[in-house]
């Protein structure tokens, strides 16, 4: 086969090379992984099984918690009658088990899911 190379030719790129996922766009693989776990969690029982090691595996349980709850929670409120914004900081690593409990519980709506 004869080939030629040609000085000074620029090989034209398609117009999206180069530019990968958008930001914020989650991987396909680790959004099928999530998929599976997902999957697996219901399949072993949800709710009561995640019950169930809380009880017999505290330690594990709460380092799972720490992997899903942030280590603090940031918000911003306006004051009475449009007042001024009050921030406020909570570091819930001085919460009780109890009180990480019922954040859960408000942030699942105490559903399976």
């Amino acid at each position: 086969m004869d080939t030629k190379k040609v000085e000074g030719s620029v090989r034209r790129r398609p117009p999206a090379a180069g530019k990968g996922r958008p930001k914020g766009s989650v991987n396909k693989l680790t959004a099928s992984v999530k998929e599976a776990i997902e999957a697996a969690f219901h399949g072993v029982g949800g709710h009561e099984y995640l019950m169930r090691q809380a009880n017999e595996h505290p330690q594990a349980f709460l380092i799972l918690l720490g992997k899903i709850i942030p280590a603090q929670v940031h918000a911003e409120l306006t004051g009475r009658n449009g007042g001024p914004i009050e921030s406020v900081s909570l570091d819930v690593s001085k919460l009780s088990t109890d009180a990480l409990a019922q954040i859960m519980e408000a942030k699942t709506g105490g559903s399976d899911e």
